[in-house]
């Protein structure tokens, strides 16, 4: 018996032994499924991350859905499994799975983010479309508002985005964009509503006012073409009654009125001899308004109207070097006299008068009328058309040019036009053939300063005539120059003008030129091109915005390989 008890006594021992090592096996069989999938709710996480990132791959008219879910599904199943364990490494697994998470939540947020934003942006197309129809009634209005609402309720969803890079990614797209047209109809509803209530027969005298000073306030800021066109009509109509009008309406109603006459009159270089009074009578009455608001949107209103009257200095210098063309005369010589008359580039001032030199020179080209009874032009529309100013420039710089035929002046090498030194008497005449302008008697007269400038603005060095080898003398009456005793002149050389190039022209260059990819001198530079290159011009001639720069950019093709870049003009020689 006691033989039988040892053996039974080992074969108990080894059953847990054996029972050991199978649960051991089936254990580490579970730790790799844990392993691989915390692994999958790691990279599923990670894909999640990368679609709600503008960063990598998020696109903010999307939601991803799919990566969500599945990385939801891998966290859970991965979640399980760890919780269960009774692994050493459960701890750092756990860790792992808080990031995951992180994330998840990070594009749940994401998502909730685009959700918030599709609804804002449902009510604006709604709006948008209203507005291209030119239609602001009741729903349109209740539209608005509701938008408005939408944009302060679902702001909340974009701001929990996380990365401010697509956090402002999305806020531009949903919220910013929504918040604009808010902001632009702000003053056709404000308008709409008062309206309504003026004509609204239960209203009172006080309402109707009030509501008509609102109006007088905003009208004019209105950016909708159609809804100003509709409103401005509609308010057209209204009668406010004498008996209740106060000062205060009668100033906004007369500012109103003066405003929409200075619309009317103000375009792109275009003023009138009423343009100042008005301008100054709308600073005085916006000056009585107590609205700050209403002051403050007639105040930029009133600017944005006159800054009409500003041209760009790359349209004038446009400007200036076609109507040189068309004139037949080198654009370097016309913007070099621009600068040198009008340093400022300057047709009107602030008000929109003419601006106007202390010898009556009026505007750009400084356009003098020789007495008080000239009638050569329109001195209207001298003073307050910029085109018409350039045009009668020209026509005067032409006319001073005649004078060599007629031999008031003389005639420099050939007479070609094109040549730059060939211009040296016709712009003394241009300012005066006065003391004041011989090289002789002064250090530094005008037409030489008009050549100072052409050099340094266009970094071409044309020849000047020689003080020491002028023959002249003065009209005793007059004190004009007479040049009689010596009508001919040469110079060591003869610069052609380089801005007078038409589309399809092919020019040898005769040095070598920096090639750009963009009309600019921060342009990147490829090869030089170097001297015998053929360039063909591509473009007419291009401006940039630097009064000083009177040189112009040609976009060109060279004509062995095809490629197409920009030259400065100083190269096309």
């Amino acid at each position: 018996m006691k033989k039988s008890l040892k053996v039974l006594t080992a074969l108990s021992l080894l059953v847990p032994t054996t029972t050991v090592f199978v649960n051991h096996t089936a254990e580490a069989a579970t730790q790799t499924q844990i392993n691989a999938a915390v692994q999958k709710a790691k990279t599923a996480s990670l894909a999640l991350r990368y679609a709600s990132s503008i960063e990598f791959k998020g696109d903010i008219n999307v939601r991803p859905y799919t990566e969500y879910n599945a990385a939801k599904k891998a966290y859970a199943e991965a979640k399980k499994l760890v919780d269960a364990s009774k692994s050493s490494s459960k701890q750092v697994q756990l860790a792992q799975l808080q990031e995951a998470k992180t994330w998840i939540d990070r594009g749940a947020a994401y998502i909730d983010a685009i959700s918030a934003g599709l609804v804002i942006q449902k009510y604006k197309q709604q709006l948008d479309a209203k507005g291209k129809a030119g239609v602001l009634d009741s729903e349109a209005i209740e539209l608005y508002h509701e938008m408005s609402r939408q944009i302060k309720k679902q702001a909340a969803h974009i701001f929990k985005i996380y990365g401010a890079s697509t956090r402002d990614a999305v806020r531009t797209k949903y919220i910013r964009t929504a918040e604009q047209l808010r902001d632009e109809l702000s003053y056709s509803i404000t308008v709409r509503g008062k309206l309504d209530i003026i004509k609204n027969a239960s209203s009172t005298n006080t309402q109707k006012i009030e509501a008509a000073k609102q109006i007088l306030l905003f009208l004019e800021s209105i950016p909708q073409a159609n809804y100003y066109s509709q409103l401005s009509k509609e308010w057209k109509s209204v009668v406010i009654p004498e008996s209740i009008q106060d000062a205060e309406y009668k100033n906004l109603l007369s500012l109103n009125e003066e405003l929409v006459k200075l619309k009317a009159i103000i375009k792109p270089g275009v003023s009138s001899e009423e343009v100042p009074g008005l301008y100054q009578s709308v600073i005085g009455k916006i000056a009585k308004v107590s609205h700050a608001i209403g002051a403050k949107k007639l105040s930029e209103e009133l600017t944005e109207t006159m800054s009409l009257l500003e041209v760009s200095v790359g349209e004038l210098k446009s400007r200036l070097t076609n109507e040189a063309i068309k004139a037949g005369i080198p654009p370097e010589i016309v913007k070099a006299i621009v600068l040198t008359e009008n340093g400022r580039f300057q047709q009107f001032t602030s008000s929109g008068e003419v601006f106007k030199s202390p010898d009556n020179g009026y505007g750009l080209m400084q356009v003098t009328p020789l007495s008080d009874t000239d009638t050569r032009y329109d001195w209207d529309r001298v003073k307050y058309d910029l085109q018409y100013n350039i045009e009668k420039g020209i026509d005067i710089l032409l006319e001073k040019w005649s004078y060599g035929e007629s031999k008031r002046i003389p005639v420099i090498n050939d007479g070609s036009k094109e040549v730059l030194e060939n211009w040296y008497f016709a712009i003394m005449a241009y300012n005066g053939l006065s003391k004041a302008n011989d090289p002789t008697q002064t250090a530094l007269p005008y037409q030489v300063k008009v050549y100072e400038n052409l050099k340094n603005g266009t970094q071409l060095s044309p020849d000047l005539i020689n003080p020491e080898d002028l023959v002249l003398r003065y009209n005793v009456s007059t004190g004009q120059i007479i040049f009689a005793d010596k009508l001919a002149y040469t110079t060591s050389k003869k610069t052609k003008s380089t801005q007078m190039y038409a589309i399809g022209d092919t020019i040898t260059l005769t040095g070598s030129a920096t090639f750009r990819n963009a009309p600019t001198t921060s342009g990147s530079v490829s090869t030089p091109i170097s001297a015998g290159t053929k360039v063909i011009i591509q473009s007419e001639a291009i401006q940039d915005s630097n009064k000083a720069n009177l040189f112009v950019w040609y976009k060109v093709k060279i004509g062995t390989t095809g490629k197409v870049g920009y030259i400065a003009s100083v190269s096309l020689k």
